[in-house]
């Protein structure tokens, strides 16, 4: 929706209480879960694990695999099969990791229709598969703003996603992600 006064756009500032409506699509949820993150303490257990065994397994058979190193590179053949061990377990770790993304975004449950944000001082409202559900400004953990979405984050890995078309323009959706920045900062304090 777009907030008019004076006949003009409201995009600098957005005037509450404020009403969203969209559908959430597969794609909106596919961009949530392909978001940048930091390995969690499994994952770097896991890609430290994998890289473990691989160097384990490559020192047992050192001197078979010696042999597959470039003559040049000889004295250093302990190093090459390191660097060897590290890139397979990186390709290892992103390919599960890619399938794990995917496998989350094809299991997502969409609501089956029309996703209703109210958007007000205390808090958000959010209505869809007639159900409601209230968020204070103090859960909103973080908010991202990509080029097509606004992230409210509520745990790591839980957000209610805002997509570009809930919005009359980009403008608005960055007046909503400074707005709900704002708040949700100044409800923490």
């Amino acid at each position: 929706m777009v907030q008019v006064r004076g006949g003009r756009k409201m995009t600098e500032a957005i005037e509450l209480p404020l009403k969203l409506s969209f559908r959430l699509t597969r794609a909106d949820i596919a961009a949530y879960e392909r978001l940048p993150r930091e390995f969690s303490r499994g994952g770097v257990l896991a890609f430290f694990g994998v890289f473990f065994v691989l160097g384990a397994g490559l020192g047992a058979f050192e001197d078979e695999l010696g042999a597959l190193v470039p003559q040049s590179l000889a004295d250093y053949r302990h190093i090459v099969l390191a660097v060897a061990a590290a890139a397979v377990a990186y390709a290892f770790i992103t390919l599960v990791l890619t399938l794990r993304t995917n496998w989350r975004i094809a299991r997502a449950k969409l609501p089956s229709d029309e996703t209703g944000i109210d958007v007000s001082e205390s808090g958000l409202r959010v209505t869809n598969d007639a159900s409601v559900r209230d968020f204070g400004w103090a859960l909103i953990a973080k908010v991202i703003e990509t080029a097509d979405h606004v992230f409210l984050c509520l745990t790591p890995r839980s957000a209610l996603i805002v997509p570009l078309r809930a919005f009359a323009s980009r403008d608005d959706k960055t007046a909503f992600a400074d707005l709900s920045e704002r708040l949700s900062s100044s409800a923490e304090a």
